[in-house]
């Protein structure tokens, strides 16, 4: 297999994921994140979108500890300019040239014009000493003489690389392998390849073009992006370690990335996605579990502790319980219980109502409570009625004091390495994999807790929170 880098596009690609904007300080966090990781060519933003992105492309490129930097930039002076200014080591230019891209993004413009805005930009970039990634925007639907062309003509203006767009994920992998193989032979120079994953083929046409000598493969942690998103970083790393034997990648620190892109975009993979899927190492039937207690090799095809994931067995089938097709209007009861029932906890004081969890409707996908906290319920109050915990789903503490305006209630309030006294009304938000915990202090009110799983129980993480990846 010939060598080849990966190269990360979180903080550019990832921001065309719908909602997500980075600020300049988790850039700069991820991106050392990512360096710690092993990888070693990181594409920071598109700073030619506004004088902002320009100078948080700067200050990121500015925090590199090792990585080269590239940075985005459409067929203009004026973009490879601003990544100039940025400080980037790459440059990468793109264009598009096929008949779908000419009437929408060209104003029905001749080839011709394309082609002379690549030269234009690649030459200018090579004069302020850039190297230079040239990207056929959409390759995947281009006749191969306008790829040959365009190619061409970046190379000629002094391109280092060229980049071929799997724009919209249509490419098998049999395909893929095929013009990866074929642009080797023609450009001769190293091939890159960004795979879009609307298909879900995005990994395994990722592995075909390492096979056909592509010289670096785009990805993003978690595979975020436009749409459906790019390759799987940590997908990608984890099959090329457990299947390929390449250990570039420092594998530990998955539950970090996976964590980062949490807090910072919101996304939660779901249950069933490979590696950091929150059912990814969990046996269920009988058959399977009792094989796994003897040898784990029997269901799993690499020891989920060596990612920092940890093994389930759930050993009781679920009940069948009541149908839940169609859709009907159920009134659910609740009902007051002590929180012993929960790992991790004891009565403590006030009295405390399961609002709605699985017992509550069997189709709850979240558990709620509330504690009320009346002055005649309040004797005998312990220290502390709660340990530190954390649950593979985020979570809230909502506190609602007894005065009209929310005020009248103070507990106490540890989260990570923190921990204040509160005052109602207040609302804490607590992220996936974080420990925390909380007491009582003084006053009359409720606290209620919302933990986006129908069984506190099951959502609790078995170990120390920053030793397991948190999944939803």
């Amino acid at each position: 297999m010939k060598s080849f880098q990966i190269l990360d596009a979180t903080l550019r690609e990832g921001e065309q994921q719908a909602g997500v904007r980075f600020t300049c300080e988790d850039k700069i966090r991820i991106l050392h994140l990512l360096e710690s990781y092993h990888i070693d060519l990181i594409e920071v933003g598109h700073p030619g979108i506004s004088a902002l992105d320009e100078e948080i492309c700067r200050k990121v490129a500015q925090s590199a500890r090792r990585a080269q930097i590239l940075m985005h930039a459409r067929a203009t002076v004026e973009e490879v300019h601003a990544v100039k200014r940025a400080k980037a080591d790459w440059v990468g230019i793109w264009a598009s040239i096929n008949d779908v891209s000419i009437q929408t993004k060209f104003s029905h413009h001749q080839e011709s014009y394309v082609k002379e805005k690549v030269q234009q930009a690649v030459i200018e970039a090579k004069k302020l000493g850039l190297q230079v990634r040239f990207t056929i925007e959409d390759a995947s639907r281009t006749e191969w003489e306008k790829i040959s062309s365009l190619g061409h003509v970046a190379l000629q203006a002094g391109a280092d690389r060229v980049s071929l767009a799997d724009t919209v994920g249509i490419w098998e992998p049999d395909t893929c392998k095929k013009i990866v193989t074929r642009a080797i032979e023609e450009f001769g120079c190293e091939i890159e390849v960004h795979l879009h994953n609307d298909f879900g083929l995005a990994q395994a046409n990722a592995l075909a073009a390492i096979d056909a000598g592509a010289s670096v493969i785009d990805t993003t942690i978690l595979g975020i992006g436009e749409r459906a998103g790019i390759t799987d970083l940590i997908q990608l790393t984890v099959a090329l370690q457990k299947l390929r034997n390449d250990q570039r990648y420092s594998l530990d620190k998955i539950p970090e990335l996976v964590q980062a892109i949490r807090l910072t975009t919101g996304y939660r993979p779901d249950e069933l996605r490979p590696i950091t899927g929150q059912n990814a190492f969990t046996h269920t039937s009988a058959y399977h579990v009792q094989a796994v207690k003897k040898n784990s090799k029997a269901y799993e095809p690499f020891p989920p502790e060596t990612i920092g994931r940890t093994r389930l067995l759930e050993e009781k089938r679920p009940p069948i319980g009541t149908p839940k097709l169609p859709v009907s209007l159920q009134v659910g009861k609740p009902f007051p219980k002590g929180a012993s029932e929960l790992q991790y906890h004891r009565d403590g004081p006030g009295i405390r109502w399961v609002m709605m969890d699985s017992r509550v409707d069997e189709r709850a996908s979240f558990y709620v409570i509330q504690r009320i906290f009346e002055l005649g319920d309040l004797s005998g109050i312990p220290e502390k009625h709660v340990d530190r915990h954390a649950h593979h789903c985020d979570s809230a503490f909502l506190f609602w004091g007894d005065a009209p305006d929310g005020t009248g209630l103070m507990c106490h309030v540890q989260l990570g390495e923190e921990e204040k006294t509160v005052e109602s009304p207040a609302a804490i938000f607590i992220p996936a994999g974080v420990e925390h915990s909380y007491h009582y202090v003084s006053g009359r009110g409720t606290y209620t807790n919302i933990v986006l799983s129908p069984e506190y129980n099951k959502s609790l993480l078995v170990s120390a929170a920053s030793s397991e990846i948190p999944v939803t």
